[in-house]
């Protein structure tokens, strides 16, 4: 059965599923945008291409290629929805070195600090940023400003001293979307 589907698919439906969308009748909700043209059939039938398959998010860290995920260490997994100390992980971990440069992922507008702990430890700082339909905190990032206006790939901040307050774990930002769904899918 799964052949069938497969050889009955239209390009146009192939073309729409390739770029991460899904072909569907504008009058089902798209959590992003509807474009004409990639799917077979009616004109109502459009290809709806989530907000992650419209964005994604440019290199977050000096020194690396690529946004290169945390694995598992002593201190836990960096993955989104890993247990960790009872809680589930709300963010997706990018390794950086500590100091090292941040970049902004997006063009975005700066939205004011975002502190993980509250606690105003040495690694207690972040920053809101928001553009191209998402809101994402970064954690652990010493912002050089709170506020203005940033492009993709502009020198946001440093990263914090992680290894001050968690020896040996692997230094990373975290990423959060401001409405804790799984920020992967950008990276």
């Amino acid at each position: 059965m799964v052949v069938r589907v497969l050889c009955s698919m239209s390009y146009a439906d192939h073309v729409c599923m390739s770029q991460g969308g899904q072909c569907q009748h504008t009058s089902q909700f798209c959590k992003g945008t509807y474009i004409s043209g990639l799917c077979e059939g009616p004109a109502k039938r459009q290809c709806c291409l989530n907000e992650a398959a419209l964005l994604k998010f440019g290199v977050l860290c000096n020194g690396y290629s690529g946004n290169v995920k945390r694995r598992c260490d002593s201190y836990g997994c960096g993955n989104y929805g890993a247990r960790c100390g009872g809680h589930l992980h709300k963010g997706l971990d990018i390794k950086c070195s500590d100091g090292s440069t941040v970049y902004a992922p997006f063009d975005a507008k700066l939205n004011g600090q975002a502190r993980p702990y509250g606690n105003g430890n040495l690694i207690d700082d972040g920053i809101t940023l928001s553009g191209k339909g998402v809101c994402v905190k970064l954690f652990y990032v010493k912002p050089f400003n709170y506020r203005g206006n940033v492009k993709k790939g502009d020198k946001i901040g440093n990263l914090l001293p992680m290894q001050k307050v968690y020896s040996g774990i692997t230094s990373h930002i975290h990423v959060q979307m401001c409405d804790k769904s799984d920020p992967t899918p950008y990276l």
